[in-house]
């Protein structure tokens, strides 16, 4: 039977080699249609790309297709042997193939674009996990300045890097939502958006005991911080990294620390860009959203709490003392309640710095990412690649 496939397996690969290039355009992201590959996908169905070329999206299993109603747009699902077949066609046979999640493989050798919209900017160190393959012409960064670093990342040459900007921080160029429209049971002023590294598992082993949050590491602090920013009515909206184990947080009732995930967002019908905009100060750790929010011009903490060990660990592509300058340093729980503190009573020690830095960061401090994004597609495609 296994010789039966490796017969099968070689001749699906020499006839994808012999396949006719067509009017596609692959598209991938996860979680599906989501990210800077959505931005872009609406773009070029907003100028009618759509009725010169097919759409196609690769998704996986129990996809929400539904969320996608426009002419011409195939949505290949699953990863069945079948539906694994008729998405390799579908990338060897695209003009353009455009992801920011799955670096997809070209089988096809005949000249296609492909183009990596990527997932996040270069802070902690990736090159041990992440390759850019040698068939993709262009990945998607924020600046010449940190396109050495993407480079470094993705372990590709520097001229591959493309500065035009992530669509996906357009967003953060809009108006802002009204919170208390979705957090109405919480009392407050001002927001806080937290969004932490995943941290689950720890010197390689998993612990499902543990919350598992910066500062936060038992259901008693979790308590304290809710109290802390009731009495200083700022709420503080959690989104855990997609892979957490909520259970444990879904059971604690806390009025003034909120945990969310996609389905919330995707049940509000939020962007989590929009939701980004519209609080009054962002907490992470070593995320790329770090770069994003330099945008919004607005404070920025950052729990340190295991730096060393994750510095000694993980590492860094750039230089963290320099780079994480612009955000205040978390490292324990007091840090956390005097940064609420300064939110509720607006002050803001790093403006200068976050600027100098977004300065270095960012080419375009703009709401034209996307645009850009997709006239560079469309001027390829217009010049047959």
């Amino acid at each position: 039977m296994s010789k039966l496939r490796d017969v099968i397996i070689k001749i699906v690969l020499f006839v994808l080699k012999k396949c006719k290039i067509k009017n596609y355009i692959v598209f991938e992201s996860f979680p599906f249609y989501s990210d800077n590959t959505k931005f872009v996908f609406d773009e070029l169905v907003k100028r009618n790309v759509n009725k010169k070329f097919k759409m196609i999206w690769i998704a996986d299993r129990g996809t929400n297709s539904k969320v996608i109603d426009c002419e011409n747009v195939k949505i290949i699902e699953g990863n069945n042997f079948l539906n694994s077949l008729k998405k390799q066609y579908a990338i060897s046979a695209a003009k353009a193939v455009i992801v920011s999640n799955d670096l997809l493989k070209k089988i096809n050798p005949r000249k296609q674009l492909f183009i990596d919209l990527a997932h996040g900017a270069a802070l902690k160190n990736c090159s041990s996990h992440y390759n850019l393959p040698d068939c993709y012409d262009k990945a998607v960064c924020l600046s010449p300045y940190l396109a050495k670093y993407d480079a470094v990342n993705f372990n590709c040459d520097e001229e591959k890097m493309l500065p035009l900007g992530y669509p996906r921080n357009d967003l953060l160029f809009g108006n802002k939502i009204d919170l208390h429209k979705y957090f109405s049971d919480s009392e407050f002023d001002k927001a806080v958006y937290w969004m932490p590294t995943y941290r689950q598992h720890k010197n390689g082993k998993y612990n499902p005991s543990s919350i598992a949050f910066p500062i936060i590491y038992d259901e008693d602090i979790a308590k304290a911080i809710s109290q802390k920013a009731l009495d200083e009515k700022v709420l503080i909206i959690v989104k855990p990294h997609p892979a957490q184990d909520m259970s444990r947080i879904q059971k604690l009732n806390l009025s003034n620390l909120v945990f969310i995930d996609n389905h919330f967002l995707s049940k509000n019908n939020i962007e989590n860009y929009e939701l980004l905009r519209s609080v009054d100060a962002l907490i992470s750790d070593y995320s790329s959203v770090y770069y994003d929010y330099l945008l919004c011009d607005k404070p920025i903490g950052l729990c340190f709490d295991d730096f060393e060990e994750y510095n000694s660990n993980e590492g860094f592509t750039v230089d963290p003392d320099f780079i994480l300058a612009g955000g205040e340093k978390i490292y324990n729980t007091q840090d956390l309640c005097d940064f609420i503190e300064r939110i509720a009573n607006g002050e803001d020690t790093l403006k200068d710095k976050r600027n100098e830095i977004k300065d270095l960061c960012h080419q375009y401090k703009d709401n034209q990412s996307t645009q850009r994004v997709a006239d560079y597609i469309l001027n390829k495609l217009a010049g047959e690649i």
